[in-house]
């Protein structure tokens, strides 16, 4: 790894310091590991992995589901040794359970979502059947130094788990009445009354405010609840709310925005280069389907085109 202990400890601290901007995928619904084991050195609170080390999640009390998923929210960082940092990169975690004695390879891809000059931040997700792992309420995750010649930067929260029944695990998806969409950069977009309705899981979780592209949080699938309008009195109000969501390349991404009856709202998604791809106005019920020919962090946008008191939202977010 090059550069000095100083300024690696600069790009440590400045990526600790976006894994707080991300929100961390809406953390409210992910869950901590309850022990974390690294054999690597420390920068700050991140440790660069090398080909003799390794870094192990370990989670010992995941709360029962009825449903089939476990869901891991990965977030990993790349420091530049001379080539271009790729946009994606393929990771290989070993999982094991406390039912099955041999330690099992899910590979999964990462896709870039922060970059400077010397460093990227990747993020990445990996569903797990329960039936398969035999998993009960202990997850052990270890992730090897030794698959990459770039350096590995991982943190304590660098893999969280998130429970499904709402909280991360896609859904069935309910397409638009114009259908489920065809290649690669075709939208799809409906908009109707207050008689439209969508199907969502009964787990609503709560969105930060959110007016800016470079502090917006990442999303997972899910049904997430906002607001927008003006607070009262002495206060400004609040017409925009932006969030970021990771794709890869061929993947289609749903939204489902619903408001109180009356309400004039703008649905808008931007591909990675800040280029809007899709945009839908009306009262009450959006919706708007995509698929990705760009990888990499797209923005939702949503606006309030008019004045008024303060409402809640629900956006339902699916991935496929």
């Amino acid at each position: 790894m090059s550069g000095t202990p100083d300024r690696r400890l600069r790009i440590v601290v400045m990526f600790g310091a976006i894994l707080v901007l991300c929100g961390w995928a809406v953390r409210g619904g992910t869950i901590s590991a309850d022990s974390f084991r690294i054999t690597a050195r420390a920068y700050g609170d991140w440790y660069w992995l090398s080909p003799c080390t390794h870094a192990q999640w370990e989670f010992l009390t995941l709360p029962a589901s009825p449903e089939p998923y476990v869901g891991l929210d990965v977030f990993l960082c790349l420091l530049q040794a001379g080539d271009p940092l790729p946009e994606e990169i393929m990771v290989r975690f070993e999982i094991a359970t406390s039912t099955v004695s041999a330690r099992r390879t899910h590979i999964t891809r990462l896709t870039r979502v922060q970059v400077n000059h010397q460093s990227a931040l990747y993020f990445g997700q990996i569903f797990l059947s329960r039936r398969e792992l035999g998993l009960g309420s202990r997850l052990i995750v270890r992730l090897n130094g030794t698959q990459s010649r770039l350096s590995l930067g991982v943190h304590p929260d660098s893999l969280r788990a998130r429970i499904p029944g709402g909280l991360g695990v896609p859904g069935p998806v309910t397409p638009t009445e114009n259908g489920r969409g065809g290649g690669a950069g075709e939208v799809n977009a409906v908009a109707g009354g207050a008689s439209a309705s969508v199907e969502r899981p009964q787990l609503v979780r709560s969105l930060p405010e959110s007016g800016r592209v470079d502090a917006a949080p990442f999303l997972a699938p899910g049904v997430y609840r906002g607001e927008l309008g003006w607070p009262g009195p002495y206060q400004a109000p609040d017409g925009k709310d932006v969030y970021r969501v990771s794709l890869r390349v061929g993947q289609t991404i749903s939204l489902r925005l619903e408001a109180p009856v009356g309400r004039a709202l703008t649905l808008l998604l931007l591909d990675p280069a800040g280029q809007r791809v899709g945009e839908v106005s009306g009262t009450s019920w959006l919706g708007m389907e995509h698929r990705a020919a760009i990888a990499g962090a797209w923005q939702i946008v949503i606006l309030c085109r008019e004045g008024g008191p303060r409402f809640s939202y629900t956006l339902t977010l699916q991935i496929w």
